[in-house]
């Protein structure tokens, strides 16, 4: 099972430096309506990366992780 994981960004509000970055995907954030993509191929899961990549302008990161 292929699984998209996104870049967590921190909450403007934590007061990390704004050169801080964090270096930690998640599926979906606990209590959040984030939706868990899971796939069975590779190339499934890299076509819906590179789609949320390309649709996401807060310049988050995705990967794809075996799971």
């Amino acid at each position: 099972m292929w699984r998209v994981v996104k870049q967590l960004i921190p909450n403007p509000q934590s007061g990390d430096p704004a050169w801080a970055q964090r270096n930690t995907y998640v599926a979906k954030l606990s209590g959040s309506a984030d939706q868990v993509w899971e796939y069975t191929t590779e190339a499934a899961a890299t076509e819906k990366m590179n789609e949320l990549s390309g649709s996401d302008g807060t310049g988050r990161k995705y990967k794809v992780i075996l799971v």
